[in-house]
């Protein structure tokens, strides 16, 4: 018997994605969103980031995943 087992895509989401053209805000980052989701991107997990290295601007990172077109193959 073979399974299909499913293999996944990511994608890090930040403001500096080009979808935001330069501006971020909530509004903005709802509609970046619904932009990845209709191309089949899900929303994973998010967090807060602050550099120690830079200035002390936190940064909003949002991990999207989907399910790639194509699947590996397992004998069970």
């Amino acid at each position: 018997m073979t399974k299909g087992i499913p293999m996944f895509e990511y994608k890090i989401l930040t403001e500096r994605d080009s979808r935001f053209s330069g501006r971020f805000d909530l509004d903005q980052l709802e509609t970046t969103l619904n932009s990845y989701a209709a191309e089949g991107w899900k929303t994973a997990g998010g967090i807060s980031s602050t550099s120690i290295w830079k200035s002390s601007k936190t940064e909003i990172l949002t991990f999207l995943e989907r399910e790639r077109s194509t699947t590996s193959r397992i004998e069970t």
